[in-house]
This record gives C-alpha cells, structure tokens and sequence, in this order.
C-alpha cells in the first residue's frame, strides 16, 4: 500500500519534517521486513500504522508519501501505533537504530506525528477492521508476486 502511495507522488513536492535530503536506496519492502524483524510489536500496529499515515495525509494534504518521505513516516507511524497500542514497547533509542535515526530526529517526528494528528490515535473497531481487511489484501498480493518471482 505504501509503495503504491510512492507512486502516486507528484514529481515535485513540498519538503516536510518527514522527508530525508536524499533517497535512501532502500525500497519500502525491506525496510518493512527490517521493522517486522526488530520491532517484536502485535499485528494491530502495522494496520494502525497504515491507518494513521492514511488520516496523517488526509488532514495535512501537503505531507505526501513519496521515496523521500516513506521511510521517516512508516517508523514513526510504527513508533506511536506501538506505543499506543501494545502494553510492552521498547525505547526511541531501539525504534531509531532500526529505523537508522538518530533518537533526537525520531523523539522529533514522533512529537510533529502526534501534534499534526491533533494526538487523536483511537480507532473505532470498524475503522481498524476496513483498514486491517487493506493491509491483508495488501499481504496476499505481495506474497502472490514474491511467489511468481521465484518460479
């Protein structure tokens, strides 16, 4: 879904808080397994994630999702669904070495994440369940191309 976003990026666009100077030459579907492989965070977060980057963009059409911006906005949104929804979580300091961020521009972007979501993180259950049903669809076909790939 976040790389599809990517794609629909203007050419040009305003630079936010969320975008990095240059490319980072990594695509968004390792450093997703790189997040999944170190954030030991429940199922929940990545579909509140998803969701989150969604209202982010809707409420703030400036801030768009694009090769520059993805990479900041997926750990962060990681970062505050985590917090938000699990018991246990672990510091900035960990979410920042996987993210490959210094712990000031993460608490940075955590901080500007929040404030331009207006801190309104709840979800209603049926909000969550349209999202959760994206990201599943979203899986299946990553997974259908990933197969076809290798045959």
């Amino acid at each position: 879904a976040l790389s599809h976003m990517c794609s629909l990026a203007p050419q040009t666009e305003r630079m936010t808080c969320f975008h990095s100077v240059r490319d980072s030459g990594v695509s968004v579907e390792l450093y997703f397994r790189r997040i999944r492989s170190y954030f030991s965070c429940s199922s929940e977060c990545y579909v509140l994630a998803l969701l989150y980057i969604d209202r982010l963009i809707k409420l703030h059409p400036g801030i768009t999702v694009s090769k520059l911006s993805v990479h900041r906005l997926l750990i962060t949104a990681m970062v505050v669904a985590a917090k938000f929804q699990d018991d246990v979580f672990f510091t900035n300091a960990h979410y920042a070495k996987i993210g490959g961020l210094r712990v000031d521009e993460l608490n940075a972007l955590e901080r500007r994440f929040c404030q331009l979501l207006d801190w309104r993180l709840f979800v209603k259950p049926g909000e969550f369940e349209l999202y959760r049903k994206i990201v599943l669809k979203a899986a299946a076909a990553c997974s259908a191309q990933t197969a076809a790939a290798a045959a």
